[in-house]
């Protein structure tokens, strides 16, 4: 009965240990010039110009276009739908507002 009671003990102050081992947290110790040594030993990075996309280009010149055609109309454009001046002017602003629209949305790729 003693001999169990011994192993009981000694089972208890093994899982003490082991319990103060893991409860007991590491000291951590960073060098003064790790981030300059890390920094260092990278290569250089190469600048990378973001490449623009044909659509949007084209979106542009087609806004500058548009803008163009309609200070050419607005002098001649008097407000009745009855006017051919007035009406092309309506659908440049449409196609405009289309284009605007267009150039305002967010790419979903990244």
């Amino acid at each position: 009965m003693k001999e169990r009671e011994v192993a009981m003990s000694d089972a208890n102050e093994f899982e003490d240990a082991i319990t103060r081992a893991l409860d007991r947290k590491p000291e951590v110790v960073v060098p003064a010039d790790f981030a300059a040594r890390v920094r260092a030993s990278l290569p250089a990075q190469t600048k990378v110009r973001a490449q623009r996309s044909v659509g949007r280009i084209a979106a542009g010149v087609a806004t500058v276009g548009l803008v163009v055609a309609l200070c050419v109309l607005a002098p001649h454009a008097r407000p009745s739908f009855g006017s051919m001046a007035f009406d092309l002017e309506m659908v440049l602003v449409v196609e405009l507002m289309g284009v605007a629209a267009w150039l305002g949305m967010r790419r979903s790729d990244g």
